[in-house]
């Protein structure tokens, strides 16, 4: 019976005009987007991988010298994105894509995606998430509106439960068949698009075939509670105009206004803190380690530790290790300084993830950042990451420096053998465990919404009169 009743009301809804409108516009905006996003991805994948062969080939081929100079020299290293940044870009467009390391200097990630965009790019249609998590909805509550409320007015109502039909099992049917025309509309496509993003454009390492699964899993999800939030207005108001008119406030209040409310209390409550502040203070402390006077002590120490008395004595070349030594210093005052930032823009993360209670939008946009991997930890992680190779890259040049002490033959020079010594950079993204992991408390809270929405409508259709 239940089975039956579900595809009588699918049929009915596959042969109506306003559904076969809703899920073409629907495919159309989600195809228009993606195609953008993809062309773009596409053309930066292009350029990076062209970019890195170049910025390594200049690297191996520099000309013999100091190779403290050579740690000068540097290299750029690039950021490889998720192919699901063609899904939801999160803070990608708004963070850089590269990053020059260099001796003495730690260098923020710099071009920005947003930085490059024409300005008909930027009044485009959005992205696909973007799509997802604000029209989308808004097709659920106008598929799901009427479901009972005019079926109440017309006086049909009475007569399907008056020939035996349970309420929850009207209900069942009627939300199992606008699920399915929704998971048709737009889950099938995004889970076809992941695919396609994710065998077109590379992305070794991040897992991207689950990712997808779960991508669209969440949003789906994410949709599930508005569609059973509809159906509740349906079943508790007495028309259907009450119904639309008390969904699309629900739908104003938490799509629109409480995420723009919730961003600006997440910055009232945790500042984002001033990096060049950090940087600044970071950089007073390198200078005050780095004094005429306290490298002058550090030499003498240097001097009493091999028991010489002239820097020709040393048995190491005096340059590469107080070099080291002044690198190893530096490298603890970043850390500090870099830990206190980043500590406090994931503090800002972690608030905009319980702010998820107050709206399913809030929830799902921490979720689908976080599994796309384009949330902000995961840039952290690059910036971490080229950190880590910078400190080796100077690492190997100063230590090969210092073991080569000065004599009175010509100067030592490094060559290409010690270039090829620093391997070439690689970025590899954290486990897709580690991005569920930091996403656990939004995810938490947007399957509570799912539940308590379709919960609330079961408990409704138990009571509902025609």
């Amino acid at each position: 019976m239940s089975g039956r009743l579900y595809r009588t009301e699918l049929a009915l809804l596959l042969r109506a005009a306003r559904v076969r409108w809703i899920a073409g516009v629907l495919l159309l905006l989600i195809g228009i987007s993606f195609a953008l996003a993809w062309s773009e991805a596409r053309q930066s994948l292009a350029e990076t991988n062209a970019l890195q062969s170049t910025e390594r080939a200049r690297w191996l081929d520099q000309d013999p010298k100091n190779p403290h100079s050579a740690a000068h020299y540097g290299q750029w290293l690039f950021k490889q994105p998720s192919p699901l940044a063609v899904l939801d870009p999160g803070v990608e467009p708004y963070v850089g894509r590269m990053m020059r390391a260099e001796a003495h200097h730690y260098n923020d990630a710099i071009f920005r995606a947003a930085q490059d965009r024409s300005p008909l790019t930027r009044a485009g249609t959005g992205t696909v998430a973007d799509i997802l998590h604000l029209v989308v909805p808004l097709a659920a509550i106008l598929l799901g509106f009427s479901a009972f409320a005019v079926d109440r007015e017309r006086g049909t109502l009475r007569l399907a439960l008056g020939n035996g039909t349970a309420p929850g099992r009207l209900l069942a049917a009627r939300f199992g068949a606008l699920w399915t025309v929704l998971v048709l509309a737009i889950g099938i496509p995004s889970l076809l698009l992941g695919g396609f993003a994710s065998l077109t454009l590379g992305g070794a390492g991040w897992q991207s075939g689950t990712r997808v699964l779960l991508w669209v899993a969440a949003e789906i999800g994410y949709v599930t509670a508005f569609l059973a939030f509809a159906l509740l207005a349906s079943l508790l108001a007495r028309t259907a105009r009450g119904a639309l008119a008390f969904s699309l406030l629900a739908w104003a209040l938490l799509c629109v206004a409480v995420p723009r409310l919730v961003t600006a209390g997440v910055e009232t409550i945790a500042p984002t803190p001033s990096q060049q502040t950090m940087i600044a203070r970071v950089e007073d402390e390198i200078r005050r380690y780095n004094s005429g006077e306290a490298n002058a002590e550090r030499q003498r120490r240097l001097l009493a530790r091999y028991g010489v008395r002239s820097v020709d004595e040393l048995p190491v070349n005096l340059g590469g290790t107080l070099g080291h030594e002044r690198e190893q210093h530096d490298y603890a005052a970043y850390d500090r300084g870099l830990a206190e930032f980043h500590a406090a823009l994931i503090r800002q993360d972690r608030l905009a993830g319980w702010a998820g209670i107050l709206s399913p939008m809030v929830a799902i946009q921490s979720v689908s950042q976080a599994i796309a991997g384009t949330d902000f930890r995961r840039h952290i992680e690059f910036l971490t990451s080229a950190e880590r190779y910078r400190r080796r890259l100077v690492d190997t040049m100063n230590l090969d420096l210092a073991a080569h002490p000065a004599g009175t033959d010509s100067p030592y020079l490094g060559r290409r053998a010690l270039w090829e010594r620093v391997p070439p950079y690689a970025y590899n993204p954290t486990a897709l465990a580690t991005s569920l992991r930091d996403a656990s408390v939004p995810l938490a809270i947007l399957a509570a919404w799912i539940v308590l929405v379709i919960g609330a409508a079961a408990v409704a259709a138990r009571k509902v009169k025609p």
